[in-house]
């Protein structure tokens, strides 16, 4: 098996130089003999039984097949390849402008021609409802009385809470 598979890494490398000269003067696209041998290298690549130098060599010998002649360089048969660095490097960011249009000037302070700023004053903080400890009622404030959903009763506010008015007893939203 491996003398087998030796002869025919031997046969390929043999075909590939040789083919190497020859695909040079062939005309684009190939010829039916020419996709023949592609379709062939195509199956030594993809055989999981070949070697990795019957791949290799396949390989190679397709990639020559392949390269149109009207793509080459006319000067020189090899072009000519820059060194690649492992990372590509971006270019250096200039630094930014401040817009000729902006509404500050450049120490961010407001121009005499800025239009008057608007100041809104927040609305005052919802009070949640809360519990009456004394008959475990749920009170709901709103503005200046405390309302009992049930029993439909108005709760006075005073400072500190809210008073029952039947009993005169404080009660405090915890």
């Amino acid at each position: 098996m491996n003398a087998i598979a030796r002869m025919l890494v031997f046969a390929l490398g043999y075909v590939a130089s040789a083919s190497a000269d020859t695909a040079r003067n062939v005309a684009w696209p190939p010829t039916p003999e020419t996709r023949s041998r592609m379709t062939e290298l195509q199956m030594v690549m993809s055989d999981p039984k070949a070697t990795p130098g019957a791949r290799s060599a396949a390989r190679a010998e397709l990639k020559r097949l392949l390269q149109s002649p009207a793509a080459k360089d006319p000067e020189g048969d090899e072009a000519p390849t820059r060194a690649r660095t492992p990372l590509a490097v971006a270019p250096p960011m200039p630094s930014p402008t401040p817009p000729s249009t902006s509404t500050t000037s450049v120490t961010g302070a407001p121009r005499e021609s800025d239009p008057p700023v608007a100041h809104v004053v927040p609305a005052p903080r919802a009070i949640p409802p809360f519990i009456d400890p004394q008959t475990g009622r749920t009170l709901v404030p709103g503005g200046q009385v405390a309302i009992d959903p049930a029993t439909g009763r108005a709760y006075p506010q005073v400072p500190g809470g809210y008073v029952d008015p039947a009993s005169g007893r404080p009660i405090r939203p915890r």
